[in-house]
């Protein structure tokens, strides 16, 4: 995402890349129009955030790893924004105010507990962060004991000290927000989805009824083509692996819980006026074998393996449901889990369901089988574009978190 960010911006004349943050000490230093395949530029990448810190830019564009959200790139941000750089995410920030298991409100039991019950396949984390997994696990297991509950108060803030050195917290929407005023910048997250599919798409689709009861949105796709290096691999996603290793506390459903939590929060506020005290998700992860074997980069799909993972995010508001959002992934075509109900092609697609008054509205996009070739890049390019062509609305914008706005808004047609 971040190399395809550059390299669309570095050929637009709308701007002007001035600096570029990596990671890998093999980049450093190296000009950022060779990073991504362009005659040179005449600016260098860096591994230093003071660097970038102390760049004068109008906007930053971030596009971390997922994982990362567990390791406290949210605190990059809070710098950002404080420096005086808006933010465009494609990777977080949907919706900031939006609590989720790891969010800094939560209780740090809670939190313990949580993080003591993640499963982790793959190359996801490296072996000390797999170390200070167990090692949080194991406490966990000594909290829960009966002795222990006698000492809750300091067993809390014991594991609050623990957590923050181990997997730091999610930031709250309230530091985001004076982040953004004391720097007098703006923060706004999207993609593809989140971002367009239902920020966009299903909330215009909802202003043509009267009375929206319930949203449905259903994604599925082929993995097969996704590169080794998204998330540490298929793997580190769960497939391949033993049925008994994906649930709903695997990495890949907590992790996913970020992204549809802000996406059904968004929901939830623009179609019934509900603040996130008052939404309630629920998700619910299960495996499905394999079929037929397929190599998709480095790993291998075993028949009986995980073949195919079912996500299911369930928003409520108090004890209404209002919407479902369901990811069904699978890799290669021979092992898609498809159901009545699911966009009628072995590659994939999206099935949108309003259900209100005047009645239900149904929308599906689905690729044609033949001519799929399970290519991310489209994937890829439509998030770009959402992220870039939002860039001049949040720089303009008042500081704060920006979300979109779906008034309508009409023009005079000068014959």
């Amino acid at each position: 995402m971040g190399g395809r960010a550059l390299r669309t911006a570095l050929t637009s004349p709308q701007f002007e890349v001035v600096g570029v943050k990596v990671f890998s000490p093999h980049k450093n230093g190296v000009d950022i129009g060779t990073l991504v395949g362009l005659p040179p530029v005449g600016v260098k990448a860096t591994t230093s955030k003071e660097a970038i810190l102390a760049l004068d830019a109008d906007c930053v564009i971030h596009t971390p790893t997922t994982p990362s959200l567990l390791k406290g790139s949210d605190y990059d941000v809070l710098d950002l924004l404080a420096s005086g750089k808006n933010v465009v995410s494609g990777a977080s920030h949907h919706n900031p105010s939006m609590h989720n298991w790891l969010s800094e409100s939560q209780p740090a039991l809670s939190v313990l507990r949580a993080v003591g019950n993640m499963k982790v396949t793959g190359t996801i984390f490296k072996p000390h962060e797999k170390q200070a997994l167990a090692t949080l696990r194991r406490i966990m297991q000594a909290v829960d004991s009966k002795p222990a509950q006698t000492l809750h108060p300091v067993l809390e803030r014991l594991s609050s000290r623990i957590i923050d050195r181990v997997l730091p917290r999610r930031v709250s929407g309230e530091r985001f927000q004076a982040a953004c005023l004391r720097g007098k910048s703006s923060l706004f997250g999207t993609g593809l989805h989140p971002g367009v599919m239902v920020e966009q798409v299903v909330l215009r689709l909802a202003s043509l009824m009267d009375e929206v009861h319930e949203v449905r949105f259903l994604e599925v796709g082929d993995l097969s083509a996704a590169p080794d290096g998204m998330w540490g691999g298929l793997s580190s996603l769960g497939f391949g692996t033993a049925l008994s290793d994906v649930d709903s506390n695997h990495a890949i459903a907590l992790m996913q819980h970020f992204y549809f939590n802000d996406v059904l929060g968004n929901v939830a506020h623009a179609l019934f006026g509900a603040g996130p005290e008052r939404v309630r998700v629920e998700r619910h992860v299960y495996p499905v074998p394999a079929r037929v074997e397929v190599k998709a980069g480095g790993t291998v799909i075993k028949p009986g393996s995980v073949g195919a993972i079912h996500m299911t995010y369930r928003g409520y508001i108090d004890d209404r449901l209002f919407m479902t959002n369901e990811e069904c992934w699978h890799v290669g075509a021979g092992n898609a889990h498809l159901g009545p109900d699911h966009p009628n092609s072995l590659a994939g697609g999206h099935l949108i369901t309003l259900e209100g008054k005047p009645g239900r509205i149904e929308m599906s996009s689905t690729p044609d089988d033949n001519s799929f070739k399970a290519d991310w890049s489209a994937v890829t390019d439509i998030s770009v574009k959402a992220i870039l062509d939002s860039i001049p609305a949040v720089c303009a914008a008042p500081p704060g978190v920006v979300t979109p706005d779906l008034t309508p808004r009409y023009r005079l047609e000068e014959a």
